[in-house]
């Protein structure tokens, strides 16, 4: 058995590329939703905290000029071999920098994506704070911002006891099983999920190897994500519980929500 612990460097995703495109594989409920908003926003278009470019590759496909942020290396260099690989590299332009610093990516844009829980990533509300006016100062005036996150129930919240709970398993071509397990923490006077991950793969002969990473994440409440768009210069926002964008309400799974520059 040997051990990767990822959380060890100060990019705690630094040991996950592969993995997160592994179990994200299936995943495409957002998809349709950035597509709609960019045919009818309209290009170039920023996604903050672009990952291995899971959003940004459909996007370019469909003929969006697209710019991705990511400040996690191994993340962007698995991004560009995806682009790569599906023959969109010309499209996509991918800059490695914290999700604050939205103006080295260019721009203006005309829509910003900060998508599944990229705005709880930032662990403090400054942090979250300094990236929704960083995406204000990188849209042009007819721009729209979209945040996903989960929606902080408390039925949601309280689920997160510290227990270690088994979240999938997944099989490569090679015949290598990957299992994940997962122990969330909540500490609501800092509204804090203090997250561990754990990756098990075995290959065909049995050997076990973990990959292992830790980090918080902060979740916004409704009404405080309100307060800090208007504090980023925002005008206009609508909140919606789906990507179908079905109205918003307890029993919603996402928090999504739209912001504008100017009033439509």
């Amino acid at each position: 058995m040997t051990a990767n612990d990822a959380s060890e460097s100060d990019d705690p995703y630094a040991g996950l590329p592969e993995l997160y495109d592994l179990e994200h594989a299936g995943f495409s409920d957002d998809i349709e939703l950035y597509l709609r908003l960019a045919e009818v926003i309209g290009d170039p278009i920023l996604e903050l905290g672009c990952g291995t470019g899971r959003i940004l590759a459909p996007l370019a496909a469909a003929g969006h000029r697209v710019t991705g942020i990511d400040r996690s290396r191994p993340m962007l260099d698995r991004a560009s071999g995806n682009l790569r690989n599906a023959g969109l590299s010309d499209r996509v332009t991918l800059t490695e920098a914290a999700m604050s610093d939205a103006e080295a990516a260019g721009g203006p844009f005309g829509l910003v994506i900060i998508s599944l829980n990229g705005l709880m990533h930032l662990p403090t509300q400054p942090e979250q704070r300094a990236v929704l006016t960083a995406a204000r100062q990188a849209l042009d005036p007819r721009g729209m911002l979209v945040v996903d996150a989960l929606n902080p129930s408390p039925e949601l919240l309280v689920s997160f006891d510290g227990r270690i709970e088994h979240e999938g398993a997944w099989r490569r071509e090679d015949g290598i099983s990957v299992d994940r397990f997962a122990a969330r923490s909540h500490f609501a006077s800092e509204q804090r999920i203090e997250t561990e991950l754990w990756y098990d793969w075995v290959d065909r002969e049995g050997l076990l190897r973990r990959v292992r990473s830790s980090f918080p994440m902060r979740y916004v409440l409704p009404s405080e994500l309100d307060l800090l768009l208007e504090i980023a210069g925002f005008v206009e926002w609508k909140r919606y519980g789906s990507y179908d964008l079905d109205p918003f309400d307890d029993s919603s799974e996402r928090l999504i929500v739209t912001a504008e520059v100017t009033p439509s």
